[in-house]
This record gives C-alpha cells, structure tokens and sequence, in this order.
C-alpha cells in the first residue's frame, strides 16, 4: 500500500527557462530587448550565433547557489558579437552573482578614448561579498579605453571588475576569468580595482579583501598598459596565461598585483612588453604587497625584463611596504633594458633557481637597485642563490645603495662585467644547457635550457627549504643539493 504526503503552504521551485534570443526576429532587433529578459536562478540567456548588436548587454537578474544564471550562445557560426558603440561596456553586470557569461564577442571601439569597457562587473555598496562570477571564451577587442597614469585611466580596458565600498563594506568571492582573447584594448586587459584600496596591514582587511580570484589561460595581445592587474586579494592566482605585446603604447608592466597577500604567478608567457622609460617587465610584485610567488614563468624579449619589484613609502598612503616575494624556477631570455628590477625599499627576498641568458648584441642590466620616484630609499635583505646567468652580451649590475644583498650558489658565465657580485659558491664555466638553440616562442621550449649531466652546475646547488617541491617543467626536486637554474635534468 502506497502512502502519500501532502505538504502544504511549502511554494514549489519555478523551472528554469531557456531564453533563445535571435537577430533575425523583429522582437530581437534591439539590445533594449533583449536587455528586458528578467533572469532568475538557473535561466539561461542563449543568442544566436552570427548575429550582432549594438549596445550594451546589460540584463537584469542574479542566480543562486548551484543554480547560475548562464549567458551563452546557441547555434552553428560565429559567436554573438556585441558592440559597445562607446559606452560605458559591451557587457556590464551590477551587483548581480551567481553569473556564467561565455563564448561571446564583445567590441566597444570609439573615435577618441574614453571610460569604456569590453566586460564590466560592479559591485557597489553591499555589505557583503558578491559571489559566482564566471567569464569564460569571451573574444573581446578594439576597446578604446584611455591611456594614463591615474587610476580612472587603468580602469578602462578588455575586463574590469570594480568594488565601490563608499556605503557599506563590500568585496568579491569566487571569480574566474580563463580561457578568454584580449586583444587590441587601451588601457588595461584585465583588471581588479576597490575604490577604498585594501591592503593586507589595513585594519579594514578581513571585510575588504577578494578571496578565491583566479585568472587562468587568457591569450592578451596588443594591449595598451597592463595586461592583468589584480589588487586587494588574498592568495589571487594568475596562471598559465600568454601575453604578448603589453605596454604597447604607455608604460606598464605586464602582469601584477597591488596591495595583496600570498598572490601566485605561475606558468604564464611574457613576451614583448615594451619599455618606455619605465617599468616594461613581464611580472610585477608592486606596492604593499605580502608574500607574493613568482614562479615556473617564461619571460623573453620583455623592455624591463623578468621582473620589478617596487615600494614607496613617501607616496600617498596607503602604499608603504612590499614584503617577503619569492622569485623561483623561471627562465628570462633576451630582455631589453633590465633583468631583475628593484626599486624602492623592498623587503626579504628571495630570487633562486632561476635561468637568465643574455644574447649577444643585448644590454640589459642584469640586477639594478633604484629609488621609485622619490621613494626614501633602496632595497634591502635579499637572497640570491641558484640563479644561472649567462651573459653573452654586454649585460651590467647596478647597485645604488641596496643593502644585505647576499649571493651563493650561482652561477655567471660569459661576459664578467665589472660590478658582477661577489659570491662564495660562484661558478664561472658554460652550465652546458642541452638545446639551447632551440628556445623560442612558447613556454615548453624554453626546456632546451635543461642540464647535460656533464654540467659544473649538476648538483652543485644551495638547499632551500620549502622551495616548491618542483622545478620548471615539474620534475620533483631532490632532497639534496639541488641543479642550479631553473630546470633539473
């Protein structure tokens, strides 16, 4: 015998409905129409491929855990295109989560620049952190945008992400931003921006700052400043993404963070970023940043070069400090002006096991310690050991007035400048790379710079502890003395 339960006053969950929004229909003309679809938990918003509009995508409505609203497209074709015709954004979500946008086209070119955007997620005055934000298989291009120093300039570009905390404390949790093309945008690819600045010593912390932000195998081309600038984050990841052409038309470097705590860099490609005067490197660990890893990157070609790590205390608050960065296991090939750049009074760390090589004809500076502006002085206690550097140009070191700068284990072959550093465990003979000719383009020939077994550099290295536990390509590293460089045989 069956029994039946009859549950009353409990209201049903509404199904979800698939909104198919086509070009090619009168009512779909316009995006004011499409833009009236209201969106509730588990809907979705498909258009049609090969269709086009022009406008801003903006429709109302939020999901909800394990149901989020999905913005697509359906069809055989090109993928959606929407084109910004110079307004604020192609795509702009406000205050709304629980949100996956992907395989779209978004343009928003104009005459002359402005404060536009390809993508803009805003989060205003919540008291509470916006959720579930996905931005995936976007193509997004020709976003004239502006160029500049000030911060309403660095928040235009490809795709911003915008934090107004004026009112009530507010801040974003679980965003990812992968597989996406950036490409020919002023002034930033992809940016992370609060109005009210957090940092990691900012009493306001625990209620400010992002958490569980991830940017990952984006390919940004062409880009006007900054490839990708995060701020504000705990423990941020941006990974396996290529950048090529950043700072292409005022300086910047290609991928940094800014006032965050245990960010990670890793396996991402930097190439020709161009210096002009200033910054130009592939990766940054900039102002009041804690704990930063730079690791198992590949930088070629890049004006400013590997890396620069920057502080000022004298600038306006609340930038006072930068910390504890780790640069570990990347290999830097052909940069331009510089290598590895410090400026300002940066703290406590740690470059090793990296691979540098220096061509012929080029003549960077290898190491150089600087003031930043008018920062109140330079550098101070930083390691190097197991660094490889091959000098077969006509690289140099600059040392200002860095202080506790400490070398061991590492090796310069070629060219020996002077100023070259001091070191009790120096090795001056070739490191026999295995193929060296062979690195080119893409992070997987840089492979050719593994050891021969033969190599002075064998098992010659300093251990470090909690060193990351693998090396450039994902060989485990041995318990003992470790291969100088970046890649173990």
């Amino acid at each position: 015998m069956r029994s039946f339960i009859l549950l009353l006053g409990i209201p049903l969950a509404a199904p979800a409905t698939v909104h198919r929004v086509d070009c090619r229909e009168g009512k779909w003309h316009s995006m004011a129409a499409v833009n009236a679809v209201g969106l509730q938990p588990g809907d979705q918003l498909l258009l049609r491929a090969g269709c086009r509009w022009t406008g801003t995508l903006s429709p109302k409505g939020s999901g909800s855990e394990g149901k989020p609203v999905i913005i697509d497209r359906y069809g055989d074709g090109p993928p959606p295109r929407i084109d910004g015709a110079g307004g604020e954004a192609a795509l702009f979500l406000r205050n709304q989560e629980f949100v996956e946008v992907r395989n779209l086209e978004l343009t928003n070119d104009a005459p002359e620049p402005g404060l536009r955007r390809g993508v803009l997620i805003r989060a205003e005055n919540l008291g509470r952190a916006l959720r579930h934000i996905r931005l995936t298989g976007l193509h997004i291009h020709h976003v004239k945008g502006r160029l500049g120093a000030d911060m309403v300039s660095k928040c235009t570009g490809g795709i911003g992400l915008e934090v107004v905390t004026e009112q009530k404390p507010t801040r974003l949790d679980d965003v990812l931003i992968a597989d996406n093309r950036i490409r020919a945008v002023d002034s930033v690819g992809i940016y992370l921006h609060t109005d009210s600045g957090p940092h990691p010593r900012d009493p306001r912390w625990e209620q400010l700052r992002h958490t569980r932000v991830v940017v990952r195998n984006n390919t940004l081309e062409d880009i006007g400043k900054n490839a990708v600038c995060l701020r504000a984050s705990l423990e941020p990841r941006i990974e396996r993404n290529v950048v090529r052409n950043a700072s292409a038309r005022y300086h910047g470097n290609a991928i940094y963070v800014f006032g965050c705590k245990n960010a990670r860099i890793q396996f991402n490609e930097v190439s020709g970023t161009r210096f002009h005067g200033l910054e130009g490197a592939a990766f940054d660990s900039d102002y009041n940043c804690e704990g930063t890893v730079i690791q198992y990157n590949y930088s070629h070609d890049n004006g400013g070069g590997l890396v620069n790590l920057c502080n000022n205390p004298a600038s306006k608050p609340p930038r006072g400090y930068n910390d504890g960065t780790i640069v570990r296991y990347n290999v830097s090939r052909n940069e331009t002006y510089r290598v590895i750049g410090f400026d300002g009074p940066v703290t406590n760390t740690h470059i090793y096991n990296n691979t540098i090589y220096v061509g012929p004809g080029r003549k960077p500076r290898i190491i150089e310690f600087d003031r930043f502006g008018k920062s109140p002085g330079y550098a101070t206690r930083a390691w190097f050991r197991n660094n490889i550097i091959v000098n077969e140009g006509e690289g140099s070191y600059v040392w200002g007035e860095a202080t506790e700068i400490v070398f061991e284990g590492n090796c310069f072959a070629g060219r020996h400048p002077h100023g070259e550093p001091q070191d009790p465990r120096k090795i001056t003979a070739d490191p026999r790379f295995e193929s060296p000719a062979t690195v080119g383009e893409g992070l997987a020939s840089a492979g050719g710079y593994r050891l021969k077994d033969d190599s002075p550099c064998a098992a010659s290295g300093v251990v470090i502890p909690a060193n990351g536990a693998r090396d450039f390509l994902g060989a485990p590293l041995p318990a003992g003395a470790p291969d100088r460089g970046a890649i173990q045989r």
